[in-house]
Protein backbone atom coordinates (compact mmCIF):
# COMPACT_ATOMS: atom_id res chain seq x y z
CA UNK A 1 0.00 0.00 0.00
CA UNK A 2 2.97 2.27 0.68
CA UNK A 3 4.23 1.80 -2.85
CA UNK A 4 0.91 2.91 -4.27
CA UNK A 5 0.94 6.03 -2.09
CA UNK A 6 4.51 6.87 -3.15
CA UNK A 7 3.68 6.41 -6.81
CA UNK A 8 0.67 8.67 -6.48
CA UNK A 9 2.72 11.34 -4.69
CA UNK A 10 5.42 11.26 -7.38
CA UNK A 11 2.80 11.44 -10.15
CA UNK A 12 1.19 14.46 -8.50
CA UNK A 13 4.54 16.23 -8.04
CA UNK A 14 5.53 15.59 -11.64
CA UNK A 15 2.17 16.78 -12.94
CA UNK A 16 2.24 19.97 -10.90
CA UNK A 17 5.92 20.54 -11.57
CA UNK A 18 5.46 20.46 -15.33
CA UNK A 19 2.87 23.22 -15.15
CA UNK A 20 5.31 25.61 -13.52
CA UNK A 21 6.13 29.07 -14.68
CA UNK A 22 4.30 32.31 -14.41
CA UNK A 23 1.38 33.42 -16.49
CA UNK A 24 2.41 35.66 -19.41
CA UNK A 25 2.05 39.37 -18.75
CA UNK A 26 -0.13 41.53 -20.96
CA UNK A 27 1.76 43.70 -23.40
CA UNK A 28 0.63 46.91 -24.97
CA UNK A 29 0.38 47.08 -28.73
CA UNK A 30 0.88 50.56 -30.10
CA UNK A 31 -2.05 51.83 -32.17
CA UNK A 32 -1.76 54.62 -34.69
CA UNK A 33 -3.59 57.82 -33.67
CA UNK A 34 -7.04 58.38 -35.10
CA UNK A 35 -6.89 61.11 -37.70
CA UNK A 36 -9.61 63.03 -39.44
CA UNK A 37 -10.59 61.95 -42.91
CA UNK A 38 -8.59 63.48 -45.66
CA UNK A 39 -10.68 65.60 -47.99
CA UNK A 40 -11.70 63.80 -51.15
CA UNK A 41 -9.82 64.91 -54.23
CA UNK A 42 -11.77 67.25 -56.48
CA UNK A 43 -13.13 65.57 -59.57
CA UNK A 44 -11.24 66.37 -62.66
CA UNK A 45 -13.29 67.70 -65.46
CA UNK A 46 -13.61 65.13 -68.20
CA UNK A 47 -14.83 65.39 -71.71
CA UNK A 48 -18.24 66.97 -72.11
CA UNK A 49 -21.02 64.46 -72.73
CA UNK A 50 -22.56 64.68 -76.11
CA UNK A 51 -26.10 65.81 -76.59
CA UNK A 52 -27.17 62.39 -77.78
CA UNK A 53 -26.07 60.78 -74.52
CA UNK A 54 -27.77 63.41 -72.34
CA UNK A 55 -31.18 62.74 -73.90
CA UNK A 56 -31.63 59.34 -72.32
CA UNK A 57 -35.05 57.76 -72.33
CA UNK A 58 -37.20 59.01 -69.41
CA UNK A 59 -37.72 56.53 -66.57
CA UNK A 60 -40.92 54.53 -66.80
CA UNK A 61 -43.53 56.07 -64.50
CA UNK A 62 -46.25 53.54 -65.35
CA UNK A 63 -47.78 52.04 -62.19
CA UNK A 64 -49.12 48.50 -61.92
CA UNK A 65 -52.89 48.17 -61.66
CA UNK A 66 -54.41 44.84 -60.54
CA UNK A 67 -57.08 43.46 -62.85
CA UNK A 68 -59.14 40.71 -61.10
CA UNK A 69 -60.94 39.62 -64.28
CA UNK A 70 -60.44 35.94 -64.98
CA UNK A 71 -58.62 35.36 -61.68
CA UNK A 72 -60.02 33.41 -58.72
CA UNK A 73 -61.03 35.27 -55.59
CA UNK A 74 -58.35 34.47 -52.98
CA UNK A 75 -60.87 34.86 -50.14
CA UNK A 76 -63.42 32.31 -51.35
CA UNK A 77 -63.09 28.72 -50.08
CA UNK A 78 -61.66 26.21 -52.53
CA UNK A 79 -64.30 23.57 -51.71
CA UNK A 80 -67.89 24.69 -52.07
CA UNK A 81 -70.88 22.47 -51.35
CA UNK A 82 -73.44 22.18 -54.12
CA UNK A 83 -76.77 23.85 -53.49
CA UNK A 84 -80.06 22.11 -54.15
CA UNK A 85 -82.66 23.12 -56.71
CA UNK A 86 -84.82 26.13 -55.79
CA UNK A 87 -88.03 24.04 -55.42
CA UNK A 88 -86.56 21.64 -52.89
CA UNK A 89 -84.96 24.39 -50.85
CA UNK A 90 -88.00 25.43 -48.79
CA UNK A 91 -88.02 22.62 -46.20
CA UNK A 92 -84.39 21.55 -46.37
CA UNK A 93 -83.02 25.10 -46.23
CA UNK A 94 -84.88 25.77 -42.98
CA UNK A 95 -83.40 22.55 -41.55
CA UNK A 96 -79.91 23.54 -42.76
CA UNK A 97 -80.28 26.99 -41.23
CA UNK A 98 -81.33 25.38 -37.95
CA UNK A 99 -78.29 23.06 -38.09
CA UNK A 100 -75.92 25.96 -38.76
CA UNK A 101 -77.09 27.79 -35.64
CA UNK A 102 -77.35 24.59 -33.58
CA UNK A 103 -75.05 23.83 -30.69
CA UNK A 104 -72.77 20.77 -30.93
CA UNK A 105 -75.22 18.83 -28.75
CA UNK A 106 -78.04 19.53 -31.19
CA UNK A 107 -75.99 18.16 -34.10
CA UNK A 108 -75.53 14.71 -32.51
CA UNK A 109 -77.89 11.80 -32.10
CA UNK A 110 -78.64 10.72 -28.55
CA UNK A 111 -77.01 7.34 -29.30
CA UNK A 112 -73.66 9.08 -29.81
CA UNK A 113 -73.70 10.46 -26.26
CA UNK A 114 -72.79 8.64 -23.06
CA UNK A 115 -73.91 9.79 -19.61
CA UNK A 116 -70.89 9.96 -17.29
CA UNK A 117 -71.98 12.04 -14.25
CA UNK A 118 -75.08 13.17 -12.36
CA UNK A 119 -75.77 15.69 -9.59
CA UNK A 120 -79.47 15.37 -8.83
CA UNK A 121 -80.18 16.17 -5.18
CA UNK A 122 -79.85 19.97 -5.53
CA UNK A 123 -82.18 22.77 -6.60
CA UNK A 124 -80.72 22.90 -10.14
CA UNK A 125 -79.69 19.32 -11.05
CA UNK A 126 -76.88 18.79 -13.57
CA UNK A 127 -75.59 15.95 -15.69
CA UNK A 128 -72.57 15.42 -17.91
CA UNK A 129 -72.44 13.56 -21.21
CA UNK A 130 -69.45 12.71 -23.42
CA UNK A 131 -69.35 12.39 -27.18
CA UNK A 132 -67.35 9.75 -29.05
CA UNK A 133 -64.18 11.90 -28.95
CA UNK A 134 -64.34 12.25 -25.15
CA UNK A 135 -65.46 15.87 -25.07
CA UNK A 136 -67.82 16.55 -22.18
CA UNK A 137 -70.98 18.64 -22.11
CA UNK A 138 -72.84 19.77 -18.99
CA UNK A 139 -76.63 19.49 -19.11
CA UNK A 140 -79.33 21.07 -17.00
CA UNK A 141 -83.13 21.00 -17.29
CA UNK A 142 -84.19 22.72 -20.52
CA UNK A 143 -80.91 22.15 -22.42
CA UNK A 144 -81.54 21.39 -26.11
CA UNK A 145 -80.01 18.07 -27.15
CA UNK A 146 -80.21 15.71 -30.12
CA UNK A 147 -81.10 16.07 -33.80
CA UNK A 148 -84.83 15.67 -33.15
CA UNK A 149 -85.14 18.94 -31.21
CA UNK A 150 -85.03 17.21 -27.83
CA UNK A 151 -84.87 18.95 -24.46
CA UNK A 152 -83.76 17.71 -21.10
CA UNK A 153 -86.93 17.44 -18.97
CA UNK A 154 -85.76 15.50 -15.91
CA UNK A 155 -82.51 14.72 -14.11
CA UNK A 156 -82.81 12.10 -11.37
CA UNK A 157 -80.74 9.36 -9.73
CA UNK A 158 -81.31 6.87 -12.56
CA UNK A 159 -80.41 9.20 -15.45
CA UNK A 160 -81.47 12.05 -17.69
CA UNK A 161 -84.85 12.09 -19.44
CA UNK A 162 -84.88 13.79 -22.86
CA UNK A 163 -88.18 14.58 -24.57
CA UNK A 164 -87.96 14.64 -28.38
CA UNK A 165 -90.55 15.91 -30.83
CA UNK A 166 -90.70 14.31 -34.26
CA UNK A 167 -93.01 15.05 -37.18
CA UNK A 168 -95.13 12.21 -38.56
CA UNK A 169 -96.44 11.75 -42.11
CA UNK A 170 -99.60 13.84 -41.76
CA UNK A 171 -97.79 16.81 -40.22
CA UNK A 172 -98.62 15.83 -36.66
CA UNK A 173 -95.98 16.01 -33.98
CA UNK A 174 -95.24 13.08 -31.73
CA UNK A 175 -93.34 13.30 -28.46
CA UNK A 176 -91.20 10.50 -27.10
CA UNK A 177 -89.07 10.26 -24.01
CA UNK A 178 -85.56 8.84 -24.13
CA UNK A 179 -83.67 8.10 -20.92
CA UNK A 180 -79.89 8.31 -20.86
CA UNK A 181 -78.83 6.04 -18.00
CA UNK A 182 -75.70 6.39 -15.93
CA UNK A 183 -75.46 2.62 -15.49
CA UNK A 184 -76.95 0.61 -18.37
CA UNK A 185 -77.87 -2.29 -16.02
CA UNK A 186 -80.59 -0.32 -14.18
Amino acid sequence: MKRFGIIMLLGTILTLGSCGGEAPKATKVPMPPVSKKAPAPAPTPGPMPSLVESKAAPASTEKYVYDPKGKPDPFKPLIVEKTEAAGAKSKSSSMEAALETATPLEKMDLGQLRLVALVWNISNPKGMVEDSTGKGYILSIGTPIGKNKGKVTQINSSGIVVTERSEELMGKFKSRQVTLKLYPDF
